[in-house]
């Protein structure tokens, strides 16, 4: 029997993923690779399954979303760190945040020395050599295929721009301003004066104004104040962008701003961060009380920026940021689920242990 030239049909690509355009970009941009986009079934059971036989289908790769880690259908990083070897199956496992977050370079560095392929944002066909094009060429790496040609995948992007993503932070931010979040977050860094600001007798670090950020975005990518309120709004909703004391939203007004961006922290991976406050010296754990309520097992987030800031010689906006991103990935929690990662007197806990704290 002579050979065929068709592509083998165990080529598989296992989706775990939210129901956003991003995926069907994805989906479409694998079916261009030759890649059979197949979902997993919207439970626990679908993608444990998935990965406990995954070293049985070496022509397979996954996709798993742990945006919002915790939810009851959807993994955290941690037992997907459980579930697998360490070995080179995990370089067939791609990870997202498509339903909501950012990643730093710091995120996905940590990710891949964990042994997965990356860790990736969003998938927009309107940007065909960005994420979408590390997730198209990393498949085509592990399955020792061709990657996709440029010219290619830049003839299929007239079809996927069919299916961008409309009304989310991601897509507002794309229109806009023509970048990623995390692009734009980078840029403000970079551009806006942040400094520490003064309010009431109280000195808020590395911050910003945000009728003067306003003011820039405005002249910047030639937008009215409105829009560059919007864009502040949508990095907002992806923690990019915090208020001070987190009582206000993005305003055209002389309030006080933070990014979710440090080149310092950019230096630390997020296990390092977790073994620091982890470890036996690290962050004082006790059971409390607060208004009547028990709260076992926790601890206060002012402390936890006090020990990395002594340990690793950071500013401690740079440990409130390193903190951020521990808890995108569901390994820290806020007592009652109501607020994000505060520098101040509120209780946090431990939400799991992966099975490799190193960064």
């Amino acid at each position: 029997p002579g050979t065929t030239m068709h592509l083998s049909p165990d080529l598989t690509a296992m989706l775990d993923l939210p129901p956003v355009a991003g995926r069907s970009v994805l989906r479409a941009g694998l079916s261009a690779l030759r890649v059979l986009p197949r979902d997993i079934a919207a439970d626990r059971n679908g993608h444990e399954n998935v990965l406990r036989r995954l070293a049985d289908h070496p022509h397979t790769v996954v996709f798993i979303d742990i945006s919002h880690g915790g939810m009851a259908t959807r993994p955290t990083l941690i037992e997907i760190d459980a579930a697998l070897p360490r070995d080179a199956i995990r370089q067939r496992v791609f990870l997202t945040r498509l339903e909501g977050g950012h990643v730093s370079a710091a995120d996905r560095r940590w990710v891949q020395m964990l042994g997965f392929a990356d860790l990736l944002p969003e998938f927009d066909a309107g940007d065909c050599e960005g994420s979408l094009r590390s997730a198209l060429d990393g498949v085509a790496r592990v399955l020792d295929m061709m990657p996709l040609a440029p010219a290619k995948l830049a003839r299929h992007v007239r079809v996927l721009k069919q299916k961008r993503e409309v009304g989310t932070p991601r897509a507002t931010l794309r229109a806009l301003t023509g970048k990623s979040a995390e692009d734009v977050a980078e840029l403000l860094h970079r551009s806006l004066a942040i400094q520490d600001l003064a309010y009431r007798l109280r000195t808020y670090p590395q911050c910003f104004v945000g009728s003067e950020a306003v003011a820039w975005m405005s002249r910047c990518w030639h937008r009215p104040a409105t829009e560059a309120v919007v864009v502040g709004q949508a990095l907002g909703s992806l923690g990019l962008l915090v208020h001070v004391t987190h009582d206000h939203p993005f305003l055209d007004d002389r309030l006080f701003y933070r990014l979710a961006v440090s080149e310092a922290a950019d230096r630390l991976g997020p296990g390092q961060v977790l073994a620091s406050v982890r470890a036996s010296d690290g962050v004082p754990v006790a059971d409390r009380s607060y208004l009547g309520a028990a709260y076992p097992r926790c601890w206060i987030g002012a402390e936890a920026v006090d020990l990395l800031v002594a340990r690793h010689a950071l500013a401690r906006h740079d440990a409130w940021v390193l903190l951020h991103r521990l808890m995108q990935f569901g390994l820290i929690e806020h007592v009652t689920h109501e607020r994000p990662f505060i520098d101040g007197a509120f209780y946090y806990r431990f939400t799991g242990l992966p099975a490799d704290g190193k960064s």
